[in-house]
């Protein structure tokens, strides 16, 4: 499961809700819930009890934690393509690419990683130059 491997991965426990699609499978569409486990701006893992379909346009939302204390979460809005999907413990691995970001939310995203992962971030930045 690797899409994008230039691009640095951070561990995260962060909250995503995402729709899938599964009107194929004779299912209703649904907003489920999963864990952000591993992240770059390029795409992120989600662990969660829903299996996502390969190859299939997936509408996310990202709960960003604040990382000032009492302040709210941000909330980036994403469009992203599911890669590859494997069995966990009873749960679902999704490696998802990210293909759009509503508004501002790339840079969201990047601010809170370089923020988060100040000298990790700035490392492999420089080693990709």
């Amino acid at each position: 499961m690797e899409t994008k491997p230039d691009l640095p991965r951070y561990p995260t426990n962060w909250g995503v809700r995402f729709l899938c699609d599964c009107r194929k499978a004779n299912k209703e569409i649904n907003i489920h819930k999963g864990i952000a486990s591993e992240i770059s701006t390029g795409g992120v893992r989600i662990l969660s009890d829903h299996h996502i379909c390969e190859r299939k346009k997936i509408a996310m939302q990202l709960m960003i934690p604040s990382l000032i204390g009492g302040a709210p979460q941000q909330i980036v809005k994403i469009i992203g393509k599911s890669m590859d999907t494997i069995g966990q413990g009873g749960k679902f691995l999704t490696e998802i690419e990210f293909q759009y970001f509503e508004e501002n939310g790339l840079k969201e995203l990047e601010r809170n990683l370089h923020q988060r992962f100040n000298q990790q971030f700035f490392a492999q930045s420089a080693q990709r130059a």
